[in-house]
Order: C-alpha cells, then sequence, then structure tokens
C-alpha cells in the first residue's frame, strides 16, 4: 500500500479530487495547509494557502493517479504544488477490524 499527498492550490482541489476519484479511490482526506517552497524568498510569518489531500491505495492504483493529478493540476507555473508517496506497512479498520487493503 501506498500513501499519496498532495499539496495544491485551492483552485485545483475540486478536480484534483474528481482525477483521484476517476482512478477508483474511495476514502480520501482533504485538509487545508499553509506553506513555503524551497525557492520562496524567506518570508517571515507569510505562508501561501494550499490544500493537502491524503489518500491510502494499493500499489497498482500509484501510477494512474500520479498520471490523473499532474494532468489536471499542471498549470505550468511555479506553484503548482508537490505530490509524495509513501510506503505504507498496514492499516487498521477499527469497527470491522480488518487489515492491509481490505481496511482502505
Amino acid at each position: 500500500m501506498k500513501r499519496i499527498e498532495t499539496l495544491i492550490t485551492p483552485a485545483m482541489l475540486d478536480n484534483v479530487v474528481k482525477a483521484i476519484k476517476k482512478e477508483g479511490v474511495g476514502g480520501i482526506t482533504v485538509s487545508h495547509a499553509q506553506g513555503q517552497g524551497s525557492a520562496d524568498p524567506p518570508l517571515v510569518g507569510q505562508y501561501f494557502a494550499r490544500e493537502r489531500i491524503v489518500v491510502v491505495v494499493d500499489d497498482s492504483k500509484v501510477e494512474p493517479i500520479l498520471e490523473s493529478i499532474s494532468k489536471v493540476a499542471c498549470t505550468g507555473t511555479k506553484g503548482d504544488g508537490k505530490v509524495f508517496v509513501t510506503n505504507v506497512e498496514d492499516a487498521l479498520d477499527i469497527c470491522t477490524k480488518q487489515r492491509g487493503v481490505k481496511a482502505i
């Protein structure tokens, strides 16, 4: 399993969520974030608004999801966002006690 964390501009939120859902992802978490990119000038106390989307998926879905995100979120300008992919060792559905891919 993989955890895909996407940081994008607020204007792209709906399009990116739709693209991820089209790839067959069921659960999705969205939250508001603020931050600065590594290439941004050091602006003390000033941050850029971003939306954070987190999904955990089976390994086979990673590449199609990454392609979909980059297709809809890329405007060709600086600050379009980033996507991070990390390993997930296990998952547990608290109520059903299902584990692994069945829990997601």
